[in-house]
């Protein structure tokens, strides 16, 4: 049998499961109510949302088709995950002024806004980046959350989205409703925890129909690349033998450097272990070459070309740079799909 496991990374709670349950389910749809007011109410749109490289467009928004309004500012879809009932719920916030610090405006608002009204919020989320439909910029971050009181957690994230000379906020709730006193709140949070990546799919329709401004400018400019990076992993396994009671273990480990100059050169090296302690195979790789930055892609090319989709570069919470991003073709950015798949590297 195997016990034990270490995995080095950082705070990726921004993107961990999540869950809702039995008479939660009216709390956590109404927790959100006060977020919303008069400024918040209907869909603008602004002529140019097509938008043109660099060109002021304002913002956009058209709920998809099976979300039905459900208050001032907000709209709701609500579906079937096996026999349990789920929704999401998308609620438009007023306006933020200034495009200036997106990544401290989304924690301001994680921290007052959900750190008020739900539990067990992450105090330092890992704020990320994407596009919307045309090409805008999205600053955005996720969590698990308790209703306060307890009871069954739901997914939020909360999307800035750039437009013109302001940040319009999305707040997107996902839940799970399952009777608890069947089989425990526990046992229902792990399965509301597996509907996640099943329900971010109306997340996507949502932000489909999401426009913003500018648009044309890379997701991640070359100063935010150009530097000594650094992303390292490792798991282990003790295993037991029942009969002798003798034990062994096995383990993997890598670190990975980059280094990305201003002259768009780039040097990599990689270096790793495996197998059982006390006999490791090791390995190392080196290469060199050029890179550049292609809208939401870091593209190397050296002995071999390598691809990264960019998925953020906010500074951890000690301070120190990063870049956030997933090698090709693991490319999604469902929440479980960012958990396995995304790249934390941290400059040296």
């Amino acid at each position: 049998m195997a016990s034990g496991k270490k995995t080095w990374v950082w705070v990726l709670v921004a993107v961990g499961a999540a869950c809702f349950v039995c008479g939660a389910g009216a709390v956590a749809w109404g927790l959100l109510s006060t977020f919303t007011g008069e400024e918040s109410g209907g869909v603008t749109t602004a002529s140019g949302s097509e938008g043109q490289p660099g060109a002021s467009g304002g913002f956009s928004f058209t709920p998809p088709q099976g979300f039905a309004p459900s208050g001032q500012g907000r709209w709701k879809w609500t579906g079937k995950d096996r026999d349990a009932d789920v929704g999401v719920e998308v609620i438009r916030l007023p306006a933020i002024d200034g495009l200036d610090a997106p990544e401290a405006k989304v924690a301001k608002l994680w921290n007052e806004r959900i750190g008020a009204d739900w539990d067990d919020v992450p105090p330092a989320p890992m704020v990320m980046r994407r596009f919307v439909a045309n090409g805008a910029k999205a600053h955005f971050t996720s969590g698990v959350v308790t209703p306060k009181g307890g009871g069954i957690q739901a997914r939020v994230s909360i999307y800035l989205v750039e437009a013109d000379d302001r940040l319009e906020p999305l707040v997107f709730l996902q839940t799970y409703f399952e009777e608890v006193n069947l089989v425990g709140i526990t046992i229902v949070n792990h399965m509301a925890a597996f509907s996640w990546n099943t329900t971010h799919e109306q997340v996507e329709q949502v932000l489909a129909g999401v426009q913003g401004s500018p648009v044309g400018a890379p997701l991640v400019s070359d100063e935010d690349v150009v530097g000594v990076w650094q992303y390292g992993t490792g798991n282990s396994l003790q295993w037991v033998n029942t009969l002798t009671g003798s034990t062994s273990m096995t383990a993997v480990t890598y670190v990975v450097d980059y280094t990305f100059t201003e002259e768009h050169r780039f040097t990599y090296k990689f270096g790793g272990a495996s197998g059982q302690v006390g006999a490791m195979n090791f390995q190392s790789e080196d290469d060199e070459g050029e890179w550049r930055v292609e809208h939401d892609q870091l593209i190397l090319a050296g002995k071999k070309e390598r691809k990264f989709l960019l998925v953020g570069c906010a500074r951890t919470p000690e301070g120190k740079r990063s870049l956030f991003m997933m090698p090709h073709p693991r490319w999604a950015l469902s929440p479980g799909a960012i958990a396995q798949n995304a790249e934390l590297y941290v400059e040296k």
